[in-house]
């Protein structure tokens, strides 16, 4: 039995990147992961051009008084050329006029008699964008397995790149099993619990990156659980229940029969410890712990990893340094997963007396810290690196 990080490790030496991909348009873009890498189409800036309203002049020139030639607004596909003592009013975005290098802006600029008095301190380039300075045509601006975001569509518009190649949506399929289950839209007496893991696990991997089918709940048998398993036409399928060792758990045994291969059974970590990857051809089973949050967190730490590495990217969770805001025990020898919240830069983990059961403290908390197997403790104001969930 692996750690954690052994079993992260291990994911990415296995699963490989899917090889379909579809084409979509930037509106639709958001949150896919690119298929391959993109160039740029032009250099950006695609000439020189001024980054503020002002006037355009030659730096050798700036004690002397300027002839106004005229203004350059942006647009303007003119060249336009000034000699010794001349300058150009000109717009942000315009192309700057041959020969000029520096730029004064409007509210630090004097005119008298059409005539510019630069009678302030300046530098060389001041304000002026060079061609190519941000990308030069045909370099490689983003890279396949990339996940789009906002800022991301942003230079691909720039570069007039409007139809691009993603992965196509990962297929997960979700499963509860156990006879005690009933689904939120039905009643439920004492003696039932109400089936949270399904759409916890739904919500959290929602996303235009995924295609999702909730698959109902498995009862607690060999044939339901067999039959629920057997077609299988999803890239990654998901049990929650039926993960450890008991009478009532028939996963192991059918997915053996199914001549499923383990890809992990087990983690060394509270509470994710019942996890287990199963895959056969190019079919992913992942099974969850039964609890609320040990499935909730398992999911969030495999789960998420896996549909990145079908993507070939290979960064599924957002972490940060902090500083440990108190003094923490911990148990060795396994992996503990502490959540907590971040106050000015300070972890501060809550009480690590919660069950597995509970649902409650993923709600009040924002940040998942994963320790080492040999830690027994962490000192406040030691370094750690904390996961935002």
């Amino acid at each position: 039995m692996k750690n954690i990080f052994q079993t992260l490790e291990i994911l990415e030496k296995n699963i490989k990147s899917i090889n379909e991909f579809e084409i979509v348009s930037l509106e639709n873009a958001k949150d896919r992961f690119l298929f391959e890498d993109i160039k740029s189409k032009k250099n950006l800036p695609s000439f020189d051009n001024a980054a503020l309203d002002g006037y355009a002049f030659r730096f050798e020139d700036r004690f002397n008084a300027l002839d106004i030639k005229g203004t350059i607004l942006a647009g303007d596909r003119n060249d336009k050329f000034i000699k010794e003592n001349e300058c150009y009013k000109i717009m942000t975005g315009a192309k700057i006029p041959n020969n000029a290098d520096t730029i004064i802006m409007l509210e630090d600029a004097l005119v008298e008699n059409n005539k510019l008095i630069i009678n302030k301190d300046i530098k060389k380039y001041n304000a002026y964008r060079f061609k190519a300075e941000e990308l030069k045509e045909g370099e490689i601006i983003l890279k396949k397995g990339e996940k789009l975001n906002s800022a991301k569509i942003t230079l691909l518009a720039s570069q007039g790149i409007y139809k691009i190649k993603v992965f196509r949506k990962i297929k997960i399929g979700i499963f509860s099993s156990g006879n005690e289950l009933k689904e939120p839209w039905q009643e439920c007496d004492k003696d039932a619990i109400y089936n949270a893991n399904a759409l916890g696990v739904f919500s959290l991997l929602s996303s235009p990156s995924s295609e999702i089918s909730y698959l109902g709940i498995i009862k607690d048998n060999f044939l339901d659980t067999k039959e629920a398993l057997e077609f299988n036409d999803f890239d990654l399928l998901l049990t929650s229940g039926g993960a450890s060792i008991g009478e009532a758990d028939f996963m192991e045994k059918t997915l053996k029969e199914l001549n499923f291969n383990p890809i992990f059974e087990g983690i060394k970590a509270r509470p994710a410890k019942p996890s287990k990857l199963y895959c056969k051809n190019k079919n992913y089973i992942l099974i969850l712990p039964g609890n609320p949050m040990a499935a909730y967190l398992s999911c969030f730490i495999f789960a998420l990893k896996i549909i990145h590495l079908f993507c070939s990217n290979f960064q599924s969770h957002l972490s940060i340094e902090a500083k440990m805001g108190k003094d923490l025990k911990l148990k060795s020898g396994r992996n503990n997963l502490i959540l907590g919240n971040l106050e000015k830069n300070l972890f501060y983990p809550i009480d690590q007396n919660f069950g597995s059961g509970m649902i409650t403290p993923l709600i009040k908390n924002n940040f998942l810290f994963i320790s080492h197997e040999d830690q027994e403790c962490i000192k406040q104001n030691e370094k750690v690196k904390i996961i935002l969930l």
